[in-house]
């Protein structure tokens, strides 16, 4: 069989075109995608077409070849004379004109399809998937890697960064140790020979002498620039002290020119002293220095009651001058201190008190608790409260104060509310100690106790207020100190 090479005849970017060890006379080696010319002995599909007797045929190249072993079709076995086999270029030109045929590297990659034809006048020359070999080391690269490969490439060209010259970066040492001339380590003082490297040491040795004279002369011309540097700065000194000494001579002569005699003791006026007159002192005003702390000193309303009894009805909005209010927006009106707006609602909506609600059942004066709004909330005890309210868990509004609260919130109740709610408790069975204590809220803690709350009662999981697991060391010893006599 004869094989060829295929070169890339267009191709100038150093590589060439792979080897290919294919028969060319044999079947066309491609994956068509129709097989209905399919050679009989090679089955490939068939170039030459030669159609033999029996109706069978091939490639004419491997039915040439079968005819020297035997003369009959290999698939049926009938034999026949060479002299009527018939060629046809007809389906010749069918197989590498309309055949669709897949490309020779579809396996690496490419999706070109298209006739043999086109293949080998165009796409062979252009696929990005196919073998080309370097000029230069020799290996074979898949085309479209080209680039990174001019980057890798161990014998590309590169150019000495010290003497210029172009070499092959596999020789990169040898140039550095025999072929490189470098500058003399003392060109920054004057000397300008290169030199190979090897010979470097030879050329310092026989100019010491004249390397000595080129660093002196360097060094004495940088003392030389310095002195008459540092000449100019003494003399623009100078330049400027004289001027200032004559500036301050004609300001001392122009001062004692316009200086006046000074006036005696005898002929210097007489001064009238003028009494102030005695100011009464004015009455200390209290500042106050809390919004709070003005909050207590307004008197409550006499008239209004300081408790009410729910109705029993939970309400989420009202109505106010024809316009509906949720709890947030009645909440939004006391937390921007419209308290005359409030009482106008309060007026219309006399239940907005106890019975407006949010989604987890905090009332309004609860919401002041949970929001650390102290003003609010001291406005809010002016209005008739039903104490006895507790939200969505069970909890009154000192159990938020020991949650959320401060002392503050609950010097505000009297003694009789304080007695009702201390030992109240939740859907957990937790007193207002216990979520103190589950806080670690010390000050309240402290309070409570003092105003007799239960300290040994016991909540859902049977524990007592400092039983619970997230109390602090702070808040035992609370506890501990009470508990002992």
């Amino acid at each position: 069989m004869a094989a060829s090479r295929d070169y890339d005849h267009n191709n100038t970017n150093g590589y060439s075109s792979s080897s290919s060890n294919e028969d060319e006379n044999a079947g066309y080696p491609f994956d068509f995608l129709e097989t209905d010319f399919q050679c009989i002995i090679c089955t490939m599909v068939i170039r030459g077409f030669t159609e033999l007797p029996c109706g069978h045929a091939g490639c004419k190249f491997c039915i040439e070849k079968w005819e020297k072993q035997k003369v009959a079709c290999c698939e049926c076995q009938e034999s026949y004379d060479k002299t009527k086999k018939q060629e046809s270029r007809f389906n010749d030109r069918k197989i590498k004109h309309e055949r669709l045929a897949r490309c020779k590297q579809h396996e690496q990659g490419c999706t070109w399809q298209g006739s043999i034809a086109d293949y080998k006048d165009q796409h062979r020359k252009r696929c990005g998937f196919r073998n080309v070999r370097c000029r230069l080391c020799n290996q074979k690269v898949v085309r479209n890697q080209t680039e990174e490969h001019k980057l890798t490439c161990t014998h590309r060209l590169v150019n000495c960064t010290t003497c210029g010259a172009q070499y092959s970066f596999i020789n990169k040492k040898k140039h550095d140790d025999e072929e490189c001339k470098q500058h003399c380590d003392y060109w920054q003082f004057g000397c300008h020979e290169k030199v190979y490297k090897p010979h470097m040491e030879r050329h310092l040795a026989n100019s010491a002498r004249r390397h000595i004279e080129l660093v002196k002369s360097h060094y004495d011309r940088i003392v030389t620039e310095l002195v008459s540097e540092k000449d100019k700065k003494i003399t623009e000194l100078n330049t400027t002290v004289n001027l200032q000494s004559k500036h301050i001579t004609e300001l001392t002569t122009q001062l004692e020119r316009t200086k006046l005699p000074m006036a005696t003791s005898s002929s210097s006026p007489t001064v009238k002293q003028t009494v102030k007159p005695k100011t009464l002192p004015r009455p200390p005003i209290r500042i106050y220095e809390k919004e709070e702390d003005k909050q207590q000193q307004q008197p409550t309303n006499p008239f209004r009651p300081a408790s009410a009894k729910w109705d029993g009805k939970k309400i989420r909005e009202i109505v106010f001058q024809g316009e509906t209010l949720t709890f947030f927006d009645v909440w939004k009106i006391l937390d921007e201190k419209k308290f005359t707006k409030f009482e106008e609602i309060f007026q219309q909506n006399p239940n907005v008190i106890n019975s407006l609600r949010d989604g987890f059942g905090y009332t309004l004066l609860v919401m002041a608790v949970y929001k650390d709004r102290f003003d609010v909330f001291v406005h809010l005890m002016e209005y008739p409260q039903d104490f006895s309210l507790v939200d969505n868990d069970g909890m009154n509004v000192l159990h938020r104060v020991g949650q959320y609260g401060k002392v503050r919130y609950l010097e505000k109740f009297d003694q009789q509310t304080i007695k009702t709610l201390i030992d109240g408790r939740t859907n957990m069975n937790s007193t207002p100690l216990h979520k103190a204590a589950y806080y670690n809220k010390h000050d309240v803690i402290r309070w409570l106790l003092a105003k007799g709350a239960n300290h040994e009662l016991k909540n859902k999981y049977g524990r007592r207020p400092d039983e619970q697991s997230f109390c602090d060391g702070v808040t035992k010893e609370i506890f501990r100190s009470f508990r002992s006599p």
